[in-house]
């Protein structure tokens, strides 16, 4: 099994795939700093004061045409640059994301931004430039939003499937010990390549968002670190064994793209969350199931701030620890997609 784990290995480091990959990553990344910088920068804060005013002063006359015209391309303007704040920032949870808002929309409905110096708008883009700490950002941009779930599970996809396509498999004794070491093998290279996308990502993150100008409120203890990247890590690689065991199934890569552009990035999970939340109000006990779901624990959980995973959920029937629920949804989707390969599976012929 390890060998073949290491024949993978040498495999994906000199092929294309996992650069290719490890390049989109980063360059989600520095553009999400960028944007960042870009809607938190004093001058730009200035300019949607300016913007807000204006709008507010054409709401109060009487326009003609013309002037019609003119507000509501300044509304669509100032719209535009709300959404863009809001999309690139991501932080909508935390006193610091909380205060940074407030600040923010405070400038907007200033009614004379004139009146306002610059030292106003200088302090207003140092508090949204000034991030709770570095798990928060992690969790909230890398991790919770889907995107690096997706991208583990694509590259797990096209890295098994390309077994089958390439008939690589028909290389490998297929007996009895062989499948066992086939797909063992496969499900730990599957912990690897999650375990390499999350410490590139918050390695680049770090990197990115510090250069930009960023800061922290509060670094992270050792303990509150290894939680929230211990966590994350068996998030990512319950989604990765999920995608493995579906392209084994049906041996197409198109199936397990699908599967990371509709489950792993959570649009699947939120919308069986909510319909567990609706029917809850008739059957509490489907309400008490949406915070288990593997989507729950990584779009909602790990978005919250590490010091929240040591302690009990708000509102849970039994006293578990957030993180302990998280690590105990993953730990049930690994051991099942294990089971399912290493019994049913392994009498499959290749």
């Amino acid at each position: 099994m390890f060998n073949l784990l290491k024949s993978d290995m040498y495999r994906l480091v000199h092929g294309k795939m996992l650069w290719v990959a490890t390049a989109v990553l980063a360059g989600c990344i520095v553009l999400c700093a960028v944007m960042m910088h870009w809607v938190s920068d004093p001058q730009f804060l200035c300019d949607a004061a300016q913007m807000s005013a204006t709008v507010t002063v054409g709401d109060a006359a009487e326009p003609d045409a013309a002037d019609e015209a003119a507000r509501e391309m300044a509304e669509a303007a100032a719209g535009e640059r709300e959404r863009a704040l809001d999309d690139a920032s991501g932080i909508s949870e935390g006193d610091g994301a909380s205060d940074s808002g407030a600040s923010f929309e405070a400038l907007l409905e200033f009614e004379d931004p004139s009146s306002l110096s610059a030292a106003d708008f200088e302090e207003t883009s140092r508090e949204m430039r000034t991030i709770e700490a570095p798990t928060f950002m992690f969790g909230d941009m890398l991790v919770s939003g889907g995107f690096l779930g997706a991208l583990v599970s694509v590259v797990v996809a096209l890295l098994l499937a390309s077994d089958f396509s390439t008939k690589f498999v028909r290389n490998l004794p297929m007996d009895r010990r062989g499948r066992v070491a086939y797909y063992g093998g496969r499900l730990l290279l599957v912990a690897v390549v999650a375990l390499y996308f999350l410490a590139v990502g918050c390695a680049l993150s770090l990197a990115a968002f510090t250069a930009a100008g960023f800061t922290f409120a509060a670094l992270d203890g050792a303990a509150e670190l290894l939680v929230f990247l211990g966590l994350s890590w068996l998030c990512l690689a319950a989604y990765g064994c999920l995608t493995a065991v579906l392209v084994w199934l049906t041996r197409s890569a198109q199936a397990g793209v699908a599967f990371a552009l509709v489950v792993a990035t959570g649009i699947a999970g939120t919308v069986v969350g909510s319909l567990l939340q609706n029917l809850g109000a008739a059957v509490p006990a489907l309400a008490a199931v949406q915070p288990w779901l593997l989507s729950t624990c990584m779009n909602h959980d790990l978005a919250l701030p590490a010091t929240s995973l040591l302690l009990p959920a708000e509102g849970a029937v039994w006293a578990i620890p957030v993180g302990v629920q998280v690590a105990l949804v993953g730990a049930f989707w690994i051991a099942a997609s294990a089971v399912l390969a290493l019994s049913v599976l392994r009498r499959r012929d290749v």
